[in-house]
C-alpha cells in the first residue's frame, strides 16, 4: 500500500507536468492576461485528475499511519507483558530454597543444579539396572507405536529404550518416591510400560537412601556395583519378600537391607519447585510465538529470555522436553489456529543451543534435537 501511494503521487505529478507542457504547445500561458473561463477549466482538470490521485494516495497513507500506530500500540502492550513474564521467571528462580541437610541449605540456581544432578544420578542407576532388558520387555506395544511415530518425525536415530529410561528417571526425580509420588508415577506408567518391568524397577529405586544415611548408602553402593544379573536377582529376591509378606529365607547380603526399617529415601520429589517453573516458562514462549511480530523479531525477544537461562536450566529443559511430561515443547506440540506458526518451541527459539560439549553423561543433544544449532558445533 505504501508503494501504491508512491505510484499514485508520481503519476499525479507526471500528469500535471504533461498537461502543462501540452497546454503550452496549445498556446495557453499562465503568465499572460487572465482568462478566468480558461484557467477555471484548467484548474478543474488538474483538481479532478491530479487531485484525485493525490487524495487517494493521502487516504492510503493515513490508513498506513493508523495501522502503524495500532501495531506500535500492540507491540508496547506485548513488551509490557513479555518483560513482566521475564521478571516473573527470574523471581521464580530467586525463590528456590532447598534444605539438603540440617546445616546445609541451597538457594536460587543451586537448586536447579541439584535437580539436574539428581536426575543424572537416577538415570545412571536405572540405565545400569536395565542393561539386560530389551525394548519390548519394558514398553507396552501401543505406546511403543506412539513413540515411534513421534520420534520418526524428529530423528530416526533416537533409541527408544534410552528415551524411556530418561522418561522414567525424570518422573522419579520430579515426583519423588514417597507414597504420593509413587501413586502418581504408577498412574503415569500404567498405559506405557510393562508392569513386570517398572514395578521391580521402582522397588529397586526405593531402596536407595539419602546421602545423609551413611550406613544404608554404603550398602546400596555395594549392591549398585554388582554385575547386572546379580543385581537383578537381588532385587527379585527382596521384591518377592515384600510382596508375599511371609517368611522367606534371604541370602546374607539381602538380609542386610532390613526392608521393614524405615529410612529417608533418596528421591523426595521436586514438583513443588519445577512444576510451576516449567509451566510458566512454556507459557512465556508460547505467548511470544503466538504474537503478531515477524519471525526475526520473535527470535530477538526469544534470545532475551534464553539469555536468562543458566546452563543447568537449559539442561533440565532438554530433559523435561523429551520426557512424557514435557513433549508439548517439541515432540508432541500444541496446534495453533495459524498454520504458519511453528509450534516446536525448542527449535524455533533454539532454547538449548548454549549447552556445552556434545553430550551430557551419554545423552547426545543433537540426536534428540538435530535442528538446533548448538554453539559448540558451530566452531
Amino acid at each position: 500500500m505504501k508503494n501504491l501511494s508512491k505510484i499514485l503521487i508520481g503519476s499525479g505529478c507526471l500528469v500535471f507536468v504533461f498537461f502543462i507542457i501540452k497546454s503550452c504547445n496549445d498556446d495557453f500561458s499562465l503568465f499572460g492576461s487572465t482568462n478566468y473561463e480558461v484557467t477555471g477549466q484548467f484548474g478543474d482538470y488538474v483538481g479532478g485528475v491530479v487531485g484525485t490521485l493525490f487524495a487517494l494516495a493521502g487516504t492510503f497513507l493515513i490508513y498506513l499511519t493508523f495501522n502503524e500506530q495500532l501495531r506500535e500500540n500492540k507491540r508496547n502492550a506485548f513488551e509490557s507483558i513479555f518483560f513482566q513474564m521475564i521478571n516473573l521467571h527470574k523471581q521464580n528462580v530467586s525463590e528456590f530454597r532447598l534444605r539438603i541437610s540440617e546445616n546445609y541449605i541451597i538457594e536460587n540456581r543451586e537448586v536447579v543444579e541439584e535437580f539436574f544432578f539428581e536426575f543424572i544420578d537416577c538415570y545412571r542407576d536405572i540405565k545400569n539396572y536395565s542393561k539386560n532388558y530389551n525394548l519390548d520387555d519394558c514398553i507396552i506395544p501401543s505406546y511403543k507405536k506412539k513413540l515411534q511415530e513421534l520420534t520418526t518425525k524428529i530423528n530416526n536415530e533416537i533409541n527408544l529404550l534410552d528415551l524411556i529410561i530418561i522418561d522414567i528417571s525424570y518422573l522419579i526425580v520430579f515426583y519423588g518416591l514417597n507414597s504420593e509420588g509413587l501413586s502418581v508415577i504408577r498412574k503415569n506408567f500404567l498405559k506405557k510400560y510393562n508392569p513386570a518391568f517398572y514395578h521391580k524397577l521402582l522397588f529397586y529405586m526405593e531402596l536407595k537412601p539419602s546421602q545423609n544415611n551413611n550406613r544404608y548408602l554404603k550398602l546400596w553402593l555395594e549392591a549398585r556395583h554388582l554385575e547386572t544379573k546379580k543385581l537383578q536377582n537381588l532385587v527379585d529376591e527382596l521384591y518377592k519378600k515384600r510382596k508375599q509378606n511371609k517368611k522367606i529365607i534371604l541370602t546374607d547380603f539381602a538380609q542386610n537391607f532390613e526392608l521393614c526399617q524405615d529410612y529417608e529415601k533418596c528421591f523426595q520429589g521436586r514438583q513443588s519447585y519445577f512444576g510451576h517453573y516449567f509451566r510458566h516458562l512454556f507459557q512465556t514462549f508460547k505467548y511470544l510465538n503466538e504474537n503478531i511480530l515477524d519471525k526475526n523479531e520473535k527470535y530477538k525477544y526469544g534470545k532475551m529470555l534464553r539469555a536468562q537461562l543458566s546452563t543447568y536450566e537449559q539442561a533440565i529443559l532438554l530433559i523435561n522436553s523429551i520426557s512424557s511430561l514435557g513433549m508439548k515443547w517439541e515432540y508432541n506440540p500444541e496446534k495453533y489456529e495459524n498454520d504458519k506458526i511453528n509450534p516446536k518451541l525448542i527449535t524455533e527459539f533454539q532454547l538449548i543451543k548454549n549447552l556445552p560439549g556434545e553430550q551430557m553423561f551419554g545423552i547426545k543433544y543433537n540426536v534428540y534435537y538435530p535442528n538446533v544449532k548448538f554453539e559448540t558445533m558451530e566452531i
